[in-house]
């Protein structure tokens, strides 16, 4: 890997006209002419193998010496110049590569100038690293005069070089590849897409965007880690428990496949780290398409009649039918297995559009919530707020399932990068907005160049995409009121009842109490909000004792702030005497998880009742969405004065 001084001196020389004296690039980059001579010998270590040398003569100077598949490794290892002056958390995770990899005792000062900052800078980014390195049990030894080392389980080791690679690749695509290609010395991630790909093909089944990038680093990791002779721990599980997976197949598929194109012996004992990246993965079309729940069931039976049996409670609280939905079945088993592995292994997933989902589908978010705290205490494992924003659109598509009755007259296909989540969090709204839409298929980017204009009538895509015979509306992941406009008008609606409606919160206006009201408090945090409208409920008999304690328990899982400065503190489970929605303004915003809240509905709704939950969270939805509305509330002083909330 090129470190930003040395490729700012490959940029000069391959830019340059003319050949460069040793002194010409130290005044360029602010440096002794001593340097850049250490600095070209380390440059020419890594060049040599692609073809191209950085060419000295004495009384001449310093030019690059290439063939054309030099020049394409060049371009590719300097990537963009405006790399070279990388962000500050960039930077940080280029620093937590650099110490993981090396064998040896790394100074501040060797850091400091290979990424052409300060001391006290590098100082500072290794420090702020801390919880990055208490995470994966990273431990550093120091030397006096020679520096630091990491140190730590190889597995560990792995996990934190896959953790903070991904931060440094941004999002997925050919640019994230780029950016971290340098990093990988003996390792091609071309080829190695090559053989992903080659894979999916073998094995008929394709991994969403993300995903794929994932897997492309954990690859390269592995086979980086093996070629500088660091292989796996010793205590390796025994893979021969795998037998029966067809991920030991598929793993066995790619030791072949990685053996022939790199030249990379893959040790018997890589096998449980393969099986255990491909178990994580999550698939734009599934390895096995499951439909028979008995042979599902058979894999891992006490989970899956673990999972059934919150979904029956989910029913009975919130009044649904989610455990009669065969294909909700099959989908969170899929999911939630390869979640508690996941996590298991210290692997985590990203949800790109988490702050979205969990104000545009609070409701379903909130099902989520409750199923995945089920999960998290039985089988002991920290979920991230991540994974419910995953297990939400499963919810979300089942509901839709249930409720959608309407004959669709237009077909469209949905492509987008950040694969299933994403397109069904898009395929939900547009059913909720256009009840004559059906989706009949949902595609990555890599699939959308095989579209055939039969069987769909548009497409709706979150990426740029130009195809010949096909119509394409670009949208964003969150389908915003633009997109829905456009929308409206490529299939000729003349409805605008969305932004038209007048909210008339007939649940909210039967659920709010005066006695459980509190306006215009001065508090300075969510926690004294919650502690002094939970305790005015348990004055006026709403909740029992233990409301409060549930209410911290549950917003510890994942924050309850739905936007537009509105929060809605609850309990899972219990502690209801009474059916109310306490109400609570201040006179300034209180900080709520990464947003601002003023507005608080504590929630005291009782399972037991026949409640109308969707259309409860429904209405607190449009209130997201009505600022008039929202204004009006935190201008009253009396309960009387909330005029939209006014019985009659």
């Amino acid at each position: 890997m090129f470190l930003p001084r040395e490729k700012k001196i490959l940029n000069l020389l391959l830019k340059s006209e003319k050949k460069l004296t040793t002194s010409q690039v130290a005044a360029e980059l602010k440096v002794s002419p001593r340097t850049i001579k250490t600095d070209v010998k380390k440059i020419n270590t890594e060049l040599e193998r692609h073809s191209c040398f950085i060419r000295t003569r004495q009384g001449v100077g310093l030019w690059l010496d290439f063939d054309e598949n030099g020049k394409r490794y060049l371009k590719t290892a300097i990537y963009e110049e405006s790399d070279l002056y990388m962000s500050a958390e960039a930077r940080k995770y280029y620093i937590a590569v650099a110490l993981l990899n090396s064998k040896e005792y790394t100074s501040m000062e060797s850091l400091a100038g290979r990424f052409y900052v300060s001391k006290g800078t590098v100082v500072n980014d290794v420090n702020e690293l801390e919880p990055f390195w208490r995470k994966f049990d990273i431990a550093f030894s120091k030397k006096v005069k020679y520096g630091i080392k990491a140190e730590g389980m190889e597995s560990q080791t792995r996990l934190a070089l896959i953790d903070a690679l991904k931060k440094v690749a941004g999002a997925p695509g050919k640019a994230a590849a780029e950016k971290i290609q340098p990093m990988f010395e003996n390792v091609d991630l071309n080829q190695l897409k090559d053989i992903i790909k080659g894979t999916e093909k073998r094995f008929h089944f394709i991994l969403t965007d993300i995903s794929f990038d994932e897997f492309l680093i954990q690859l390269a990791v592995m086979l980086q880690r093996l070629e500088m002779g660091h292989g796996m721990d010793d205590k390796a599980k025994d893979v021969a428990l795998h037998i029966e997976r067809k991920e030991w197949f598929i793993s066995q598929f790619l030791k072949e496949q990685i053996a022939e194109y790199t030249r990379i012996e893959v040790p018997e004992k890589e096998m449980e780290y393969l099986i255990c990246c491909l178990r994580g993965m999550r698939f734009q079309v599934p390895m096995v398409k499951e439909k028979n729940l008995k042979k599902m069931r058979s894999r891992a039976p006490e989970m899956f009649d673990y999972m059934m049996k919150i979904l029956e409670e989910i029913d009975e609280k919130y009044h649904l039918n989610l455990e009669e939905d065969d294909e909700l079945s099959y989908a969170m088993f899929d999911h939630l297995e390869c979640m508690v592995h996941r996590i298991q292994s210290k692997m985590y997933l990203t949800n790109p559009i988490l702050e979205s989902v969990k104000k545009e589908m609070f409701y379903e978010y909130e099902i989520a919530s409750y199923l995945i705290a089920k999960f998290s205490a039985k089988y002991e494992v920290e979920t991230t707020e991540d994974e419910i924003g995953y297990i939400t659109f499963h919810i979300g598509a089942s509901i839709e399932r249930m409720t959608q009755k309407k004959k669709k007259s237009f077909t469209v296909t949905i492509v987008c990068m950040t694969g299933i989540g994403t397109s069904q969090f898009i395929s939900m709204k547009l059913k909720r907005l256009f009840p004559n839409i059906e989706v009949s298929k949902i595609i990555s980017a890599n699939m959308a160049e095989g579209l055939d204009e039969r069987g769909q009538d548009f497409v709706i895509s979150t990426i740029p995409l130009y195809l010949e015979k096909i119509e394409v509306i670009q949208v964003s992941p969150v389908l915003n009121e633009e997109d829905v406009r456009r929308i409206q008008k490529h299939i000729h609606k003349q409805e605008n009842k969305q932004t038209e409606e007048k909210f008339t919160y007939f649940y909210l206006k039967n659920l709010l109490h005066e006695e459980i009201t509190i306006l215009n408090c001065d508090l300075k945090s969510k926690e004294e909000v919650m502690e002094l409208l939970g305790k005015r409920m348990i004055r006026e008999g709403y909740v029992d004792a233990g409301y409060v304690d549930s209410i911290f328990e549950r917003e510890r899982l994942s924050d309850t702030c739905i936007g537009s400065l509105i929060a809605i503190p609850h309990a899972f489970d219990g502690h209801i005497l009474r059916q109310g929605i306490g109400l609570l303004t201040l006179k300034k915003p209180v900080a709520w998880g990464n947003e601002k809240v003023q507005i608080v509905f504590m929630l005291a709704l009782n399972t037991k009742a026949e409640n109308h939950f969707q259309g409860i969270f429904g209405e607190m939805l449009d209130l997201t969405k009505n600022s008039k509305d929202v204004a009006q509330m935190l201008k009253a002083r009396k309960f009387n004065e909330i005029e939209i909330f006014k019985r009659g």
